[in-house]
């Protein structure tokens, strides 16, 4: 089994893979880990929704993640992918736009050679 995220939350991995809602036959919660209290935690979490509470979002996922893992252990991480970028430094753009090297499409829109003129 292989998960990238779909967007840049932690709920992302939670759901679908851990939680108790994918704990299904079909469903992407393969061991069907289902821990009812992390569900509420889960719950919780995911109603933290103003910016002022995206620290606190963090770590509230934090903890969860860690109760799992540490806990509970539904499975164990086999595979933990590096990836690298690279440009030459006369290629530019917002950092962001070099994190993930497989994204696609990629925005050359905001990508430039800082010769160009």
């Amino acid at each position: 089994m292989g998960w990238i995220a779909d967007f840049p939350d932690p709920s992302d991995f939670y759901g679908p893979i851990l939680g108790c809602s994918g704990a299904v036959p079909g469903g992407w919660n393969w061991s069907l880990y289902c821990n009812k209290d992390i569900e509420a935690l889960a719950t919780k979490a995911d109603a933290m929704v103003a910016p002022d509470q995206a620290d606190a979002r963090a770590d509230q996922w934090k903890q969860i993640f860690t109760k799992i893992m540490t806990d509970d252990a539904p499975w164990v991480p086999v595979f933990n992918e590096e990836r690298y970028t690279m440009h030459s430094a006369r290629i530019a753009g917002a950092d962001p736009l070099f994190v993930d090297p497989v994204h696609i499409p990629i925005n050359y829109n905001y990508v430039y050679a800082t010769d160009a003129q």
